[in-house]
């Protein structure tokens, strides 16, 4: 016990040198002279924020498991995504739950050994996923593999229901779950067109409460929760009550963006260090800034929004130069700025009154904003590095109705509409 205590005392030792490091190379790669001896040091000593475990990577593991014919479902920050249809933050890591992990494990094991990825030291679990076996690749690609607590949700269930009783006793001490169990727990999503199991949102819930100390993506999990309750169904979060209705003295309001989330990984450590609130919203493209006050989003607006972009086709773009608006504001502007204009001059004709910005200068300039807080110091690092990495290869699939219900500075996903696939534009073909 104390061997251990010593190691974890030089383990946080070393930690607190190497922030403290980290945190002094960023002041000496602010000054220009100095920048270019810095900051390749930075590059190896900084590693926050640095990986994006992609919709690509996803698609490819949960493919191998599929060929493998192993049953699992993705769970955690993945699992939320898979059930809202699309990618709404940048993931780290991949969490995979599976149906017999004592007697599955070994062959989830050896898919993933395939794949590149090897096993690490196994994670402790919690009360609802007990066992966590960890596995990562050369590019740290970070997945867990957890198992279910069937036997904990068996009991909670009996004591909900008496009706389940006698199922429950048929699987006493297996690793297995009850059908009534397993259709309650487990659901089916999306990404990129391509069907995922998951995790339903109740079992998602439990997923996440088992977590002692709150993380940042936890309030992004609770807003992201919400969302998924309203359904298709619109529910005016401000007239709705509950928890998501703003306490504080501002009008809530909300804004028409495209998401953006193929930031090289280093720029993305970038714009996260230098002031950007990409915790709070990931890169965009703004429409309207702002839309409409939330109180006057009603169903008729989502409907007529839903139309709207359903005959606008997704399309692909470039951001290729770094611009300035005077000395406060640094942003990537992409390229194909006419279908951005399209979309806004369609969203202004349905709904008049409404337009890109309040600022009319910025109105005329389509942009992806990098930072417009910190010092000038900071924007100015920000833009040389950031032109170092374009262009930058970049879709728009979506357009998000997002709403600061809560707090002025704090924006929440309130609807997704999905812009026109290429199945969806096609001309039929001739009989």
């Amino acid at each position: 016990m104390h061997l251990m205590g010593g190691a974890r005392l030089v383990d946080r030792l070393v930690r607190r040198i190497s922030i403290v490091n980290v945190g002094i190379l960023r002041k000496f790669a602010r000054i220009r002279i100095l920048e270019p001896v810095v900051e390749p040091v930075l590059e190896r000593l900084d590693h926050g924020d640095r990986l994006h475990f992609g919709p690509a990577e996803l698609l490819r593991v949960c493919s191998a498991l599929d060929g493998q014919q192993t049953t699992y479902w993705v769970t955690g920050g993945w699992g939320l995504d898979v059930l809202s249809g699309c990618e709404t933050r940048r993931h780290s890591d991949l969490d995979l739950a599976i149906d017999g992990f004592q007697k599955n494990m070994a062959r989830v094991g050896t898919v993933l050994t395939e794949l590149g990825y090897q096993r690490k030291r196994p994670l402790t679990g919690t009360t609802w996923f007990p066992d966590a076996e960890v596995y990562e690749d050369a590019q740290g690609h970070h997945i867990e593999v957890h198992s279910i607590g069937w036997n904990v949700l068996r009991k909670a269930q009996e004591l909900l229901t008496s009706t389940s009783a006698s199922e429950s006793r048929m699987f006493v001490d297996r690793d297995e779950a009850t059908p009534g169990l397993l259709e309650k727990c487990t659901a089916e999503g999306t990404i990129q067109g391509v069907a995922i199991p998951t995790l339903s949102m109740a079992a998602q819930q439990l997923f996440h409460l088992g977590y002692e100390n709150l993380r940042p993506e936890d309030s992004y999990a609770d807003d992201l929760f919400r969302f998924l309750e309203r359904g298709d169904v619109w529910v005016n979060p401000w007239s709705a009550g509950g928890t998501s209705v703003s306490t504080t003295h501002h009008t809530p309001s909300t804004l028409l963006l495209v998401p953006i989330f193929s930031f090289p990984p280093d720029l993305w450590r970038l714009c996260r260090i230098y002031h950007s609130e990409l915790n709070l919203m990931p890169p965009h493209v703004a429409l309207a800034k702002p839309f409409l006050p939330l109180t006057s989003v009603t169903l008729e607006v989502v409907r007529r929004l839903e139309r709207l972009f359903s005959n606008v086709p997704a399309f692909d773009f470039e951001l290729n130069r770094v611009g300035w608006f005077g000395t406060d504001v640094v942003y990537l502007e992409p390229s194909k700025s006419e279908l951005f204009v399209s979309m806004v001059e369609a969203i202004e004709s349905e709904f008049p009154g409404t337009h890109r910005s309040d600022d009319a200068d910025e109105a005329k300039v389509f942009r992806l904003c990098l930072s417009e807080r910190g010092s000038l110091a900071d924007r100015r690092l920000l833009g040389r590095r950031a032109a170092r990495h374009l262009p930058i290869s970049a879709r728009a699939e979506q357009v998000w109705l997002v709403t600061n219900e809560r707090r002025a500075d704090e924006w929440s996903i309130a609807r997704i509409f999905p812009l026109a696939g290429p199945e969806d534009g096609a001309t039929p073909a001739l009989p």
